[in-house]
Parts: structure tokens; sequence; C-alpha cells
């Protein structure tokens, strides 16, 4: 096991600062996520270079449709997550041990083989990545391997890119700034109570992080998961368009379907008519690039120019078929997009 970097020590217990829960763990005992131990008043990582996925993706399954398009990124996760969703997408992995004993999960971390960060930078390069992802679960449940490996991935000239429901605090942001590079976050609720009933968290640290990773110069795009019937009034969808609008508008915003998994399989397939007037409450609101993901309908997942409207990225799923951005502008007009190209 490896001591994390980020915790405050207490007489009666220990505080983790990784994310925006600051857990305050006994001795002995594990934080929400499971995956940090105090062990006489000092946090431990458990779970510290235990893999559970790992391989290379398209960067657009991420999804990041303005960073590096068309590369590969070699995606890592560890088990564990610091939300509880109900309908989670990845609960097999994220899930696993949230109700399990303490004791069986920590057996299973002490004899498992742990790979080490360089093991993942040689794993990228082999498969010709140009970034990493800490994906799939949360990094905020492998924070202190994410940023071992982000240091030296970029030492290896590779990107860094979290994939994550954003709950983290301001000392965990500041520690990424100058390794991370982009960010898919998760808004899944404009709503308090949304967020603590489905996902075991709460709204304004997932905000808050978005606006201090913005101000970090991290390249961001935002993900919302469309659940009919819980997220989808136009008001909630109106007030998460408004608040990407007031951080920045040329933030992509990704508007997904909903498969019903996990504890939530009594749900429904988010209806298309659905995502496409969440969709269209975007681009009204002002946001430059708004992308309907699996509605199959091409023309709601390729980029336009926000001033000539010409196709600049036709997408064909996760691949690329056409590409008219040319040194980060427009080929037609010259508009800069936004992005890294």
């Amino acid at each position: 096991m490896i001591a994390i970097r980020l915790f405050r020590k207490e007489s009666e217990f220990t505080q983790c600062l990784i994310c925006a829960h600051k857990c305050r763990i006994k001795k002995g005992k594990v934080g929400v996520c499971r995956t940090i131990l105090n062990r006489e008043g000092v946090l431990y990582s458990i779970n510290y270079g235990i893999l559970v996925a790992q391989g290379a993706d398209p960067i657009e399954k991420k999804p990041l449709f303005h960073f590096l398009p068309g590369s590969s990124s070699y995606s890592i996760a560890s088990q564990g997550c610091n939300f509880r969703c109900l309908g989670c997408q990845n609960a097999n992995i994220s899930q696993s041990y949230r109700d399990g004993a303490y004791e069986t999960y920590l057996e299973y971390y002490n004899g498992t083989r742990r790979i080490s960060p360089d093991e993942v930078v040689e794993s990228a390069l082999n498969a010709h990545c140009k970034s990493i992802s800490y994906t799939y679960t949360d990094p905020a449940a492998f924070f202190d391997y994410s940023i071992d490996v982000m240091v030296l991935a970029h030492k290896n000239g590779l990107k860094n890119v979290f994939v994550t429901n954003g709950y983290y605090t301001e000392e965990s942001v500041n520690m990424t700034k100058g390794l991370l590079d982009a960010a898919n976050i998760d808004i899944k609720f404009f709503n308090d109570d949304s967020y603590r009933r489905i996902c075991g968290g709460r709204l304004e640290p997932v905000l808050e992080a978005v606006r201090m990773f913005h101000e970090n110069g991290v390249h961001l795009e935002l993900t919302t998961l469309l659940i009919d019937g819980y997220n989808d009034a136009s008001a909630e969808i109106r007030g998460i368009a408004d608040f990407i609008v007031s951080i920045d508008p040329n933030l992509p915003w990704h508007i997904s379907r909903f498969f019903p998994l996990y504890k939530m399989k009594d749900g429904q397939v988010t209806r298309g008519e659905n995502i496409i007037e969440a969709y269209n409450v975007g681009k009204t609101a002002g946001l430059k690039y708004v992308y309907a993901g699996n509605v199959k309908l091409d023309k709601y997942e390729n980029t336009y120019c926000p001033s000539c409207k010409r196709l600049l990225i036709k997408r064909d799923g996760y691949s690329i078929s056409e590409n008219n951005i040319v040194s980060d502008n427009c080929k037609f007009c010259g508009y800069k997009i936004y992005g890294v190209f």
C-alpha cells in the first residue's frame, strides 16, 4: 500500500482531502470510495497499481471530440468510486466492493499484482497512443496512482485525460495543475436533491470543480446522461446549459442516452426525441458545440463551424471520415475552433 498525499490528521480520525466527501476516516476503516484505508492515523491507497481495465480506446469514446480527434488514448481504471450512482453504467468495476466486506477486498488487493506507472506509460507508447485516460470508474478512487502516471506520461510526451464525476477538492484540483491536459466531467443533474439520492454526492462541488479546472487551463468537455423522468425536465436542462455558458460557451456539451443498468433496471432507454430536445436547448442557450450521443443520427455527432456553419469533422461512430480543421481554425472561414487539434 502507498500513503496518499492529501490528508489531514486529527485526534480521532484522519480526513481525506482528495474528493469533496472529505471523509473523516477512523483507524482501521475505509472511506466512501472503499479504496482509502486509515492505518494508525495515516491514509493509504490500498488499490495502488491494481488495474481492472487497460487498453487503447479512440479518444472520441471518452467522449472528447475537440481534443486530439482521431487519436488513441490508453485507458486505465482501478476498482472503486466515490459515487454510488444507482444507474451506473460501469457498476461491475466501480461498485463491486461497495456492499462487500472490507476484509474480502483487502485480501484481494494484497494478493493482486500491481502494475507500475512505468509499465502503463510503456504500454501507452507501444500502442501508439497520444494520451493516457484515467476512466471507467473515477480517478478519485485511484488518485495518487494517477498522479504518478501523469508525471511520467508528460516526461514521455503523452497527454493526460480525466473522465470523471468532478467531485474534487481545491487541493486535489491544484495537484493536477500542469499535469492534467483534458477532462470530460459529468454534470449528472442540476438539482442537489437528485445528486444526493441518486449519486450520494452534492451538486455544488461538481460545479466548483468545473470552474477550477477551467481556470487551470484544462481542456474541458461536459457530459450529461439524460434519464427520462429524472433530469430531462426543460428547466433542469436549461440550468445545465446556462451554467456551461457562464463558464465558457465554447465548452462542448455531450448529451448521452441512458440504458437501464445496475439498480435502475426498471427504467427506460432515453427517448431519442428527449435527447434532441436537450440538444436544441443547449444550442438556444448559446453553446457553440453540442453533441447528442447514441441516437444514430450522424449530424448530431458532427462538428460544425459556429461562424460559417460548414461541416468541420464528420464522425462515423468513433471514426473520423472528414476533418476540415487546419491549425485550430475552420478551413473555410478561418474561425478559431475550441480545442486541441
